[in-house]
């Protein structure tokens, strides 16, 4: 668990953790440079805890995993909260399969109380991609993962915070064997201050990680395909790269960025221009 000025949320998402019914397991915590008291409900509870000068949550999750001592590592998000039989049933899994990474559903928890279901279908037999493009549908606080796969992969990178959990499952997957759980093991709060409600900055973020590495990558991460999977992915890519353009167009338009939007926009159609979301969003900004 990485923390930075989680203290309203940490005490209830240890207990969580603690109260697994799977025992075979210790927790780290890593507090990165918080500035409110979560070192000091940390060190309430039987954990190891490392602290370190402000970071971000990628390098968290890089040095996490270089820290762990187990075979298997299990990000669970400071305001994130497990059931009981996570571990349980995801190292059941694990074990009947010999997968390198299994993650599960869960419900998104909303500030005014609402609690909304998140249930996937992912065949079996479905390829790792299937799992993480061209979305990621891998939430950190649901997975499991080996860590000498993650390890010999590459591992996590500090450079990839607000989507430093796809960029680490992008690394895994082209030798690494998915699974999905269908069920619902995680309740993952949805807050105003979320990385994912970050609005501009998360659609940047999603792009960097796009083009830097899902793009950039591209042969070596799909090299190993057959050439019509290969292709599809490659155009996943390539359709999210437009998305995250558009939606970053519409962003700089509201904030009165004109110029930037038209040029964003522009880029997003010239990307993906089979895709309708895409144009709608690139005319509004255009008209």
């Amino acid at each position: 668990m990485a923390v930075f000025n989680g203290a309203s949320h940490l005490a209830e998402a240890l207990d969580a953790v603690l109260a697994q019914t799977y025992r075979d397991f210790d927790v780290l915590v890593l507090n990165d440079g918080s500035t409110d008291n979560s070192a000091e409900i940390a060190a309430r509870y039987d954990v190891r805890l490392v602290t370190q000068a402000n970071a971000g949550l990628g390098e968290a999750r890089r040095r996490m995993v270089e820290l762990a001592t187990g075979d298997y590592v299990a990000f669970v998000d400071h305001d994130d909260f497990w059931t009981p039989e996570k571990l349980t049933e995801q190292m059941a899994v694990i074990d009947a399969t010999d997968a390198d990474l299994v993650h599960s559903d869960g419900w998104y928890r909303y500030e005014d109380g609402r609690e909304v279901a998140r249930d996937l279908e992912i065949p079996d037999a479905a390829n790792a991609w299937d799992h993480i493009l061209p979305n990621n549908r891998v939430i950190a606080s649901t997975a499991v993962f080996r860590r000498e796969a993650m390890l010999a992969a590459g591992n996590f990178v500090a450079d990839t915070v607000r989507c430093s959990d796809w960029y680490g499952w992008m690394r895994l997957a082209p030798t690494g064997r998915f699974r999905h759980l269908p069920r619902r093991h995680v309740h993952y709060n949805v807050l105003s201050t979320s990385l994912a409600n970050a609005g501009f900055r998360f659609h940047a973020a999603q792009l960097y990680v796009l083009e830097r590495y899902f793009w950039a990558d591209r042969a070596a991460l799909f090299g190993g395909l057959p050439d019509s999977l290969r292709r599809r992915y490659e155009g996943m890519v390539t359709e999210q790269i437009g998305i995250a353009l558009s939606a970053m167009a519409r962003h700089e338009r509201k904030r009165g960025h004109r110029a930037e939007a038209r040029r964003l926009a522009i880029r997003a159609v010239r990307t993906a221009p089979r895709v309708p979301k895409v144009w709608t969003r690139a005319l509004s900004v255009l008209i």
